[in-house]
């Protein structure tokens, strides 16, 4: 049996909980103290300033997803049912009589298409529909904590302390394919997992998740000016608009094969249709309270309208950004090579 999580597990299945940490989470715990050196990038940064950063959850791209697939066969499976259980009681032949093999037949098919219709319906409803736009994720410098939200209400929102869960490089396989993130374990006395989540964006390579893991780092454990800003900015947006949902999937489609690419429109029409279903994620006025910024800061970011967008920068920043990133994701690859090889050898 694999250790890996599935590929949706945190959003459409639940991450296995009240368990010992896998071997691979064990090899793959991050030290907040122990610097990497690699360039740090964000991956789903929403939020900076000099007193906390805040990211997007590890699901917000694929928002929609749950609809473009839940949707169409809810749509079937209700076409279906109205189709048997309109002919319970009409004979295909008018001659014929009707015996109980048919009528049992027609109820059985109006039955069955019936809850598939809705399970598919709360499945889509559940996971897409009428929740929160996304779920993000705070550190706060300042006290050192971290905030997850969950849901508006009574235990909505994780408070943790930033020294306390255990971070780790975690993986997700879909068939042979395995993708990484940044994922928090929230372990009690006995080293059992209680609860699990991820922060920002997944990633096909380890050394991409180290970047993240970086930038968070250096932010706690240092200070806002360890980071490369500028000519880093925030360029993603989080507002459910149309403009978002297209540059979003055809953003995350490109490089991708053919098929994948003749999903980006259906697939970003279903995320517009749920997004705009969805609230947006309200802080509690204690955790508001504990990440006042101040007037005068000199490092909180402006915040994009529409993703892609870059503000406050001049062309000789914008250019100096693409460029850093442009590094940055060389860095990444040579740093992957690299411990690639090390690996091997150590192996041998």
């Amino acid at each position: 049996m694999t250790e890996e999580a599935r590929i949706y597990d945190g959003w459409l299945s639940r991450y296995k909980v009240n368990r010992k940490l896998r071997a691979y989470e064990a090899q793959e715990c991050l030290n907040v103290a122990t610097p990497i050196d690699i360039m740090p990038v964000d991956q789903g940064l929403v939020k900076c300033n000099g007193v906390f950063l805040e990211f997007v959850d590890r699901y917000f791209i694929l928002r929609g997803w749950a609809a473009l697939v839940g949707v169409p066969i809810a749509g079937l499976c209700l076409y279906f049912a109205i189709v048997f259980g309109t002919s319970i009681y009409v004979p295909p032949d008018s001659e014929m009589i009707l015996t109980f093999e048919y009528v049992f037949t027609g109820w059985l098919g109006t039955a069955l298409f019936g809850l598939s219709f809705l399970a598919m319906c709360f499945f889509a409803l559940d996971k897409d529909f009428f929740c929160y736009t996304h779920y993000p994720i705070r550190f706060n410098r300042i006290n050192r904590k971290v905030y997850v939200f969950r849901h508006n209400g009574d235990g909505g929102v994780l408070d943790l302390d930033w020294e306390k869960v255990y971070w780790f490089i975690g993986r997700s396989r879909d068939g042979s394919h395995i993708t990484f993130d940044l994922r928090c374990h929230i372990l009690d006395a006995g080293g059992l997992v209680r609860h699990t989540f991820a922060v920002g964006y997944v990633a096909a390579t380890r050394a991409e998740i180290l970047q993240h893991w970086e930038m968070i780092r250096r932010y706690m454990e240092d200070s806002p000016a360890a980071l490369p800003f500028p000519p880093l900015a925030l360029v993603l947006s989080t507002k459910p608009t149309w403009r978002n949902c297209i540059t979003i999937h055809v953003g995350g489609a490109s490089g991708h094969s053919p098929l994948f690419m003749l999903l980006t429109l259906p697939w970003a029409f279903f995320r517009w249709i749920s997004q705009i279903t969805c609230r947006c994620p309200c802080w509690p006025d204690e955790v508001e309270a504990e990440c006042q910024i101040p007037i005068d800061d000199p490092y909180r970011l402006p915040e994009p309208v529409s993703c892609g967008e870059v503000v406050g920068l001049d062309k000789v920043a914008e250019t100096a950004l693409l460029e850093y990133r442009e590094k940055a994701a060389a860095a990444a690859l040579a740093y992957e090579a690299a411990h690639s090889v090390q690996g091997m050898q150590t192996k041998r």
